[in-house]
């Protein structure tokens, strides 16, 4: 979730990785998975808002997509942060 996340994953929030809580998609209480596809990494912020305010997450293309409540955006048009830029010179070469 890190690598695919790079922190808070709610568009335009810079929040790092290690100031983030998981989010599971589907509540693990309802079945919903602790795997990558059900996880979201949010900044505390955005993940009481995710709880509070009727935002949803979706994956699409394995990321995750923000979705706002009717209330805010009548078209519920989905958001999400860009895929994050691997560095491939910071990565060593085995």
């Amino acid at each position: 979730m890190t690598a695919r996340d790079g922190g808070c994953a709610h568009p335009g929030c810079d929040q790092p990785p290690h100031h983030c809580e998981v989010h599971h998609l589907t509540p693990w209480a309802h079945g919903g998975k602790t795997d990558i596809d059900n996880l979201a990494m949010f900044c505390w912020q955005h993940h009481r808002m995710v709880h509070e305010s009727g935002w949803t997450i979706d994956m699409v293309n394995g990321y995750p997509s923000i979705i706002p409540p009717k209330w805010l955006d009548p078209t519920q048009t989905p958001r999400r942060k860009p895929p994050p830029i691997l560095d491939l010179a910071t990565i060593p070469l085995q």
